[in-house]
This record gives structure tokens, C-alpha cells and sequence, in this order.
């Protein structure tokens, strides 16, 4: 079948062209509103700003499909093979793409809002610019984990999105808008997360070793037991986070502000906290062995119990501020 014999019989009231092979075949504009192209071959197809609608492309393959500016908003895709497809400014709103494949796919400037992205594969996909707004990338019992490892995410709008247990290590998010999303247990290993907003994002018990949250907003956010060994967290606002147990060991938290968080536990040894505003911090039993507080405020912190061996206080201010040993420092 060719395109032209598919457009035919689709205006005739057709719409189920299951296993149909169109390769390369030219539907760029078509108007498919509702088609069903489950497991169609549809490799290297020309399908630029064509109506896919509530379409069903489910095990379709699309390996290398021209899909820039489609509107796919409500299709099934669920294992579908969209490697290396060009989706750049397509409309997937609330599209199943469960278990898809498009690693190395264009999809900047995509819009998947609400999308289904369980244990898909975009690992190096250019995702620069798109809207994942409330889309699910969670993992799923019995599927692999969502693998977004190295792809470009900047400036995107990532607003409520759950990545629960997701891959997105060495991943590129700065400027990214990612408020209120949910990270629980993702890889960021590496990431760059700088200059994002991340205000009241759930970060608990992410792997963020080596990566960069340089100027990140994450006010309120929840970050607690999150692995940020040797992170760069330069010029970032911490303010009321809770990070009770996490792992700031070694990193570079140099003017940050933490005010009113709560670090109880948690580990900042080794960490670079030069000119740090660390107001009524919530410090208890924290390790701050070695930690450089150099011109750090900790007016009124709480620091009972804390380890400060070998800390660097120079300059640090500690007005108001209830010591290890439970006296209140002048």
C-alpha cells in the first residue's frame, strides 16, 4: 500500500491498518484522525504537522519518522520505536507512551503534558524546551525504570512532573521550571541542575553525586537523605528545605542560603560553606567535621550535639546560637 491508496480508503470510512508498511511513504499535513497504525511500519515516513489524533500506534515502528509539528495528543504509542524520530513542536498531550523507545529522538519543544513516559527510553534524546507539565516518567513494578540518561531538558517545563526512580543521570535540566516535581529515588548523577526551579520539588533519597545546582531555587524543597556528595551548589537557595540525613559531604554550598532549614543529621563534612546565610538552622547531630564556615552567619542555629571537629569558624557568626554542648553562644 502506498500513501496515496491509504489516504483513499481512510476518507472511505477505513481506519484500521494494522501491520500496513508505508516506509518512506510521504503523509506529511494528512488528516488521520483516529487511525489505527498499530505495529504499521511506518520507518522514515514523512508525517510533518499530520492529524494523529487519538490515533493507535501502539508497537508501531517509527524509527527515523518526521513528525515535527504532528498533533498525537490522546495516541497510543505504547512500545512503539520512535528512535532517532523528529518531534520537534509535535502536541503528545495525555499520549500513552509506555514502554516506547526514542532514544536520540527531537523532541524539543514538544508538548507532552500529562503524557504516560512509564519506562520509556530517551536516553540522549534532545528534549529542549518541552513541556512535560504533570507527565509520568515513575517507575512501574515489573518495567524498567524511565531511562532519560543524557538528555538535554533545558529551559524545559517540567512543572509536577514524577520522575519517581528514573534515570536522568549526566542529564542537562539548567533553567529548567520543575516546581513541585517529584524525584524520589531518581539518578542524577552528574546532572546539571543549574539555575532551575525546583520550589517544593520532592528530592528524598536522589543520587545527586558530582551534580551542578549552581543559582537552583529549591525553597521548601524536600531533599532529604539525597546523596549530594561533592555537588555544586554555589549561590543556591536552600531556604526551609528539609534535608534531615542527607549527604552534603564535600560540597560546594560557598554563599548559599539554608535559612530555617532542617539538616538534622545530616552530613556536611568537608563542605564548602564560605558566606553561607545558615539562620535557624536546624543542625542536631549533624557532621560538620572539617566543614568551612568562614564568614558563615549561624545566628540562632541549633547545633546540639553537632560534630564541629577540625570546622574552619573564621569569621563565623554565631549569635544566639545553641552549641553542641547545649549553651547559647553570646
Amino acid at each position: 500500500m502506498n500513501a496515496e491508496e491509504l489516504l483513499q480508503e481512510y476518507r472511505s470510512g477505513r481506519t484500521e491498518f494494522t501491520g500496513v508498511s508505508l516506509v518512506g511513504a510521504g503523509l506529511a499535513g494528512a488528516d488521520l484522525i483516529g487511525i489505527d497504525f498499530s505495529k504499521a511500519d511506518l520507518r522514515r515516513a514523512n508525517l510533518l504537522f499530520a492529524f494523529l489524533h487519538k490515533g493507535n500506534l501502539t508497537k508501531a515502528q517509527l524509527q527515523g519518522a518526521k513528525l515535527a509539528g504532528a498533533l498525537l495528543n490522546q495516541a497510543v504509542l505504547m512500545s512503539a520505536d520512535l528512535s532517532e524520530a523528529q518531534l520537534q513542536g509535535a502536541s503528545l498531550q495525555r499520549a500513552n507512551l509506555m514502554c516506547a523507545q526514542m532514544p536520540l529522538a527531537n523532541l524539543s519543544d514538544a508538548n507532552l503534558r500529562e503524557a504516560d513516559l512509564r519506562s520509556v527510553n530517551l536516553r540522549g534524546a534532545n528534549l529542549r524546551g518541552i513541556i512535560l507539565r504533570s507527565a509520568s516518567l515513575r517507575a512501574e513494578r515489573g518495567y524498567n525504570a524511565s531511562d532519560l540518561q543524557r538528555v538535554d531538558l533545558r529551559r524545559a517545563d517540567l512543572r509536577g512532573a514524577n520522575f519517581n526512580e528514573a534515570d536522568l543521570s549526566e542529564a542537562d535540566l539548567s533553567g529548567a521550571d520543575l516546581k513541585e516535581a517529584n524525584f524520589l529515588k531518581v539518578n542524577l548523577q552528574g546532572a546539571n541542575l543549574s539555575g532551575c526551579n525546583l520550589q517544593g520539588a520532592t528530592l528524598a533519597e536522589v543520587n545527586l553525586e558530582d551534580g551542578v545546582l549552581a543559582g537552583a531555587d529549591l525553597r521548601g524543597a524536600n531533599v532529604s537523605r539525597i546523596n549530594a556528595l561533592r555537588a555544586n551548589f554555589q549561590g543556591a537557595d536552600l531556604s526551609r528545605v528539609s534535608a534531615t540525613k542527607a549527604n552534603f559531604s564535600g560540597a560546594d554550598l560557598n554563599s548559599v542560603s539554608l535559612q530555617g532549614a532542617n539538616l538534622l543529621g545530616a552530613n556536611l563534612s568537608r563542605a564548602n560553606l564560605i558566606g553561607a546565610n545558615l539562620r535557624e538552622v536546624n543542625l542536631v547531630d549533624a557532621d560538620l567535621v572539617r566543614t568551612n564556615l568562614q564568614d558563615a552567619d549561624l545566628t540562632q542555629a541549633i547545633l546540639e550535639r553537632a560534630e564541629l571537629s577540625g570546622a574552619y569558624l573564621f569569621g563565623t557568626i554565631l549569635h544566639g546560637a545553641t552549641m553542641p554542648d547545649g549553651s547559647t553562644h553570646a
